[in-house]
């Protein structure tokens, strides 16, 4: 009975001892192999600008390297400065890492394009510890901006349209008068959006003075208002005057028809005078011998 006890005992030892060697184990591979600080977030920037992005707020002073991950052509180029060592870069895209007037690192994109899109990963190391981000980056792309007014179901709508912006842009009216609005956003194959509002306008109210606001985060709080062309005669009045146009054509075409007919007739008639004038000419006239001939006659 004294021999399980200690037996009991023995392996309850034996486990303790390996669940924490386990756990200190663990715990030792964690912070050795991953960074004290790591950080997580997502910017946004609008194309056709230059950009800085920025790591950490810790001076270069500060700093024994820094290293950027960046994305390209589906594979990670380097950019990387250190304090003892030349510095890299086999990204080769024109981003150079450059310094404040404080001393703090960033990473600059003379030309920010859709394709700079991705996902970078920032590695910095300083006296006492180490700093990680992953840092999403998205392109601001502003929207082309189109209205219209439509005609459906016996109805006017006015149509306001953002096509192609990234992320997609808000739509909404200046005046609504108590009017059904739909909208809807669509997905583009090349990540954009396009946005469209509808707005059934009452038969009493003029487009004239109609107004969508647009907002979109490339423009800052910039808002857009458009307005519509007034039609109230509606697409039959567009299908009439085609029909008063082809009738005209028409019309001058068969004149013009006519008239060379006309003209043509007159030419020929002419033309059969004429021979007919020099054939008489021909049989009539006398040649020099009988003309001398004539005269003996009537001398004589």
């Amino acid at each position: 009975m004294v021999f399980k006890q200690y037996t009991y005992a023995f392996l309850s030892v034996v486990i303790v001892g390996l669940v924490q060697g386990q756990s200190m184990s663990s715990i030792g591979t964690y912070t050795t192999t991953q960074p004290l600080l790591t950080d997580y977030r997502s910017e946004n920037y609008t194309t056709g600008r230059s950009v800085n992005i920025s790591c950490t707020n810790k001076t270069w002073s500060e700093m024994i390297y820094t290293t950027w991950e960046i994305p390209k052509d589906r594979n990670l180029c380097t950019i990387a400065a250190h304090i003892d060592k030349l510095p890299v870069d086999n990204c080769l895209n024109g981003m150079v890492l450059r310094h404040t007037t404080n001393g703090e690192s960033y990473l600059h994109i003379p030309l920010f394009k859709d394709t700079d899109e991705g996902i970078y990963k920032c590695e910095t190391a300083y006296v006492g510890t180490s700093y990680t981000a992953y840092i999403t980056v998205s392109a601001r792309v502003s929207p082309q901006i189109s209205t219209r007014l439509d005609f459906r179901v016996g109805k006017r709508e006015a149509v306001c349209s953002a096509e192609g912006g990234k992320p997609a842009a808000s739509i909404s009216w200046r005046n609504r008068w108590n009017s059904s609005v739909t909208q809807s956003s669509n997905k583009n194959l090349d990540g954009s959006f396009t946005v469209e509002s509808r707005l059934i306008l009452p038969d009493s109210i003029s487009a004239g003075n109609l107004s969508c606001i647009i907002t979109h985060p490339s423009w800052g709080e910039k808002h857009w208002f458009m307005s519509t062309q007034d039609n109230r005669e509606g697409p039959h009045f567009s299908l009439k005057k085609l029909g008063i146009y082809i009738s005209c054509v028409i019309i001058a075409l068969a004149i013009l028809a006519v008239f060379c007919i006309l003209r043509k007739i007159p030419q020929k008639s002419r033309n059969v005078e004429i021979h007919g004038l020099q054939t008489v000419y021909t049989i009539i006239k006398p040649s020099h011998k009988q003309q001398f001939s004539q005269g003996q006659t009537i001398g004589e």
